[in-house]
């Protein structure tokens, strides 16, 4: 939830937890976590008291959603290190069966591989490259 206001999540947890009641659902509490944001010249509040289900929601300074971290100070620096290192380790996988090949031999199928995967995780579309 993005709420701008502590009492509203807190609203909007309780109206949560008595839906879930009433539908006999169970959150796991323990796992639920949130991260206050504020612009760069606001000083960061105090953490707050937000129940779900009479359990505190646990506060921190980065968390995953939908595939991104997002943090705090609003900054992707993590989340750009996250990709390059995935980045990194697919090319390494795909460098390895090149590694006996002779030059000529990698320039002609490598390059285009690696250029293509690089694309790839760009989003371009890269169905007509190779």
């Amino acid at each position: 939830m993005f709420i701008p206001t502590i009492s509203g999540q807190q609203c909007l947890l309780d109206i949560c937890g008595d839906c879930a009641a009433e539908h006999e659902i169970a959150f796991n509490c323990n796992k639920t976590s949130g991260v206050g944001f504020c612009p760069k010249n606001y000083i960061q509040p105090a953490p707050s008291n937000v129940f779900l289900n009479g359990v505190r929601v646990q506060l921190c300074n980065q968390v995953k959603y939908v595939g991104a971290l997002l943090n705090a100070s609003l900054k992707d620096y993590d989340d750009i290190q996250r990709q390059v290192k995935s980045l990194y380790c697919a090319a390494n996988k795909l460098r390895g069966p090149f590694d006996q090949c002779s030059p000529a031999v990698k320039t002609l199928y490598f390059v285009p591989i690696a250029l293509q995967c690089m694309l790839a995780s760009c989003g371009a579309n890269t169905h007509r490259l190779v």
